[in-house]
């Protein structure tokens, strides 16, 4: 999670949406899609960006200087360069991350072999 104060509470949706894709390509991640819903005058934006590699979201509060921002990333991308993207033109920024894995009961598909060869 991005917890940014400053500027970036207060980018309207078509400023967070090209700072999240620009966030994506730093990150290796390729953009399938994205949906920003700004909710009115003053009234802050929610937006993701939806990647083959997972997602970015962001929501805004202006009214209390205060944006956050999640970047989620799988496979080779880098998520690290991602957020520091999006971290860059803060002007206080606290970067919290947790490497997330997949839980060992969790192989695949079903039917793909699981834990101890047993299928799902």
């Amino acid at each position: 999670m991005i917890e940014c104060s400053g500027l970036h509470a207060h980018l309207d949706a078509t400023a967070l949406e090209a700072l999240m894709r620009r966030a994506a390509a730093a990150g290796s991640a390729h953009v399938l899609a994205s949906h920003m819903h700004a909710f009115g005058s003053g009234g802050g934006v929610t937006g993701v960006v939806l990647l083959a590699e997972s997602h970015i979201t962001v929501h805004t509060w202006p009214e209390r200087d205060y944006a956050a921002f999640d970047v989620f990333m799988c496979g080779r991308c880098d998520a690290e360069a991602a957020a520091a993207v999006i971290a860059e033109a803060a002007a206080t920024v606290e970067i919290r991350s947790l490497e997330r894995r997949t839980p060992a009961a969790v192989s695949g598909p079903p039917g793909l072999a699981g834990p101890a060869g047993r299928t799902a």
